[in-house]
């Protein structure tokens, strides 16, 4: 096992409120600090986990799909009312586990932003 798994987000920024099935969230996880050696996913299952720092609980705790597994990507389509409600910075980790074990990728920065209402 990596002494630590990294992910790389699609998106670091999340409108409030927005949902869909085709604009997916996105990623792929890496073996390496420097992010050039893609983890193989095979085998594994993946959770999207949203939280702030300091708080011991997931705002968003979603199993996603793996996309190419050889590659470490990795997507979820977010549902309505699924994304946390509050604009601000959270973290984002995936936590990959398969029989005998759990690990997670370091957490990145991600943030819900406020947007216009019509």
């Amino acid at each position: 096992m990596a002494y630590g798994v990294y992910c790389t987000l699609g998106q670091t920024k999340w409108a409030r409120g927005n949902y869909s099935s085709s604009n997916k969230l996105t990623g792929t996880i890496y073996s390496d600090k420097l992010k050039t050696s893609a983890f193989n996913l095979t085998g594994y299952t993946l959770k999207v986990r949203i939280f702030k720092r300091w708080y011991n609980h997931d705002y968003f705790n979603k199993t996603a799909d793996i996309v190419v597994a050889a590659s470490g990507t990795w997507s979820y389509a977010v549902a309505q009312h699924e994304m946390p409600t509050t604009p601000g910075v959270y973290l984002l980790s995936i936590e990959l586990s398969k029989s005998g074990e759990v690990m997670n990728t370091f957490p990145e920065e991600f943030t819900i932003v406020e947007m216009p209402t019509a």
